[in-house]
C-alpha cells in the first residue's frame, strides 16, 4: 500500500470539510497512510460574476480536478455528488458515494418568516434555476435572483440586505454547523432537491484498484442506487445541474421510489411524476420515470429552457 495518497478538493470551506469528512474516514481505517489534501481551483470557483446557467454546467465544478487525477497529480478527488456531470472522462469512475446528508434544500429569512409568510415582492436569492422554478411555482408573486458564491457569501448577502431570504441546500448548511441559521426545511412537496443533492461523490482513476478498494467502506449501497437512479434520469433527459430538473431517490426495504420534476423557468408549467421498482436496477427505473417525463411533455419545457438560457 502506497504511503502517501493526495486528497484533491476545491478550496470553499464546504469542500474542505467534505474532503476532511472522506479523509477522517479513511484514516480510521488505514491509519498507517498519510493523507495530505491538495485544494484546486475550477472554473466555477473563478467566474463569480455571472449566473452559472450563463457559463454552461458542464465539469463546472469539477473538471479541473478531474484533470488532476488522470495527470497523476492527486489520488481521488471528493465532489458533491450534484456537481458531478453523468458522463465521466475516459478513464475515471466513480469509487465511493458516502451516506446520503438529508437531500433537501432549506429557507433561510433575514427576519424569521416563513417562505409562506414572506411579502409578496420580496427577493430571493439562489444558483439554482431548479429551485428558481420550482419556487416560482409556489409563490409566483417572489421576485427570485441569481446569487452567487460560497454559503457563507451568500448568507453574507443575506444579512448586508442585498436578498430579503435565501434557499440552500440542507447538506451545505449542516456540514458548515450552520444550521442554526435555518428557518425552516422547503418540503419536497414544494422544491425537489437536484441529482445527487446531500451525497458526496469520490472520483478514482479506473484502473486503480487500491484506492477502489480503499473506498469500499465509504460506498453507501442505499445511497448509490437513489443515485444512479437519479442521474440515469437526468442522462436520459439531457440536462445537467443548470436546468430546472429535481429529483430524489429513496430506498426502504429492496424497494427504491424516484420522484421527478422538469419545469420552466418561469415556474408556470411544471411535470412531475413517481416510479416504484426493485433497488437492485436503479438505471431502469431512472430511464422509465424519464421516458414518462417526456411522454408528459418534458422535452419541449427542456428544449424552451435551453433557448432561454442560451439567449
Amino acid at each position: 500500500m502506497r504511503g502517501e495518497i493526495v486528497v484533491g478538493t476545491r478550496g470553499s470551506s464546504l469542500a474542505l470539510a467534505q474532503a476532511d469528512w472522506v479523509i477522517a474516514r479513511l484514516r480510521m481505517r488505514y491509519p498507517e497512510v498519510r493523507f495530505r489534501r491538495k485544494e484546486i481551483r475550477t472554473t466555477g470557483d473563478n467566474i463569480l460574476e455571472v449566473a452559472l446557467a450563463k457559463i454552461g454546467d458542464k465539469g463546472l465544478f469539477t473538471k479541473e480536478l478531474e484533470k488532476a487525477l488522470l495527470d497523476g497529480e492527486i489520488d481521488l478527488a471528493v465532489h458533491s455528488m450534484k456537481d458531478l456531470p453523468t458522463r465521466l472522462p475516459d478513464g475515471l469512475a466513480i469509487g465511493a458515494i458516502s451516506v446520503r446528508e438529508a437531500p433537501g434544500d432549506v429557507f433561510i429569512s433575514r427576519d424569521g418568516r416563513p417562505l409562506e409568510e414572506l411579502p409578496p415582492g420580496s427577493v430571493v436569492g439562489t444558483s439554482s434555476l431548479r429551485r428558481t422554478a420550482q419556487l416560482l411555482a409556489y409563490r409566483p408573486d417572489l421576485e427570485v435572483v441569481p446569487v452567487r458564491g460560497n454559503v457563507l457569501t451568500r448568507l453574507q448577502k443575506l444579512d448586508d440586505g442585498v436578498v430579503d431570504a435565501l434557499v440552500l441546500a440542507w447538506a451545505g448548511v449542516y456540514r458548515l454547523n450552520l444550521a442554526a441559521r435555518v428557518t425552516h426545511r422547503i418540503p419536497v412537496s414544494i422544491c425537489l432537491p437536484a441529482v445527487g443533492q446531500g451525497a458526496l461523490g469520490v472520483e478514482v482513476r479506473r484502473d486503480d484498484r487500491e484506492i477502489i478498494e480503499m473506498l469500499r467502506d465509504i460506498d453507501h449501497a442505499p445511497t448509490r442506487a437513489a443515485v444512479l437512479a437519479e442521474r440515469t434520469l437526468l442522462r436520459r433527459l439531457e440536462g445537467g445541474c443548470q436546468v430546472p430538473i429535481g429529483a430524489l431517490g429513496r430506498v426502504q426495504e429492496g424497494w427504491l421510489s424516484l420522484e421527478a420534476v422538469v419545469a420552466s423557468l418561469d415556474g408556470r408549467r411544471l411535470v412531475r411524476a413517481a416510479e416504484r421498482g426493485p433497488a437492485d436496477a436503479p438505471e431502469q427505473l431512472g430511464a422509465k420515470l424519464a421516458d414518462r417525463l417526456l411522454a408528459l411533455g418534458a422535452g419541449e419545457i427542456l428544449d424552451r429552457v435551453r433557448r432561454g438560457v442560451e439567449s
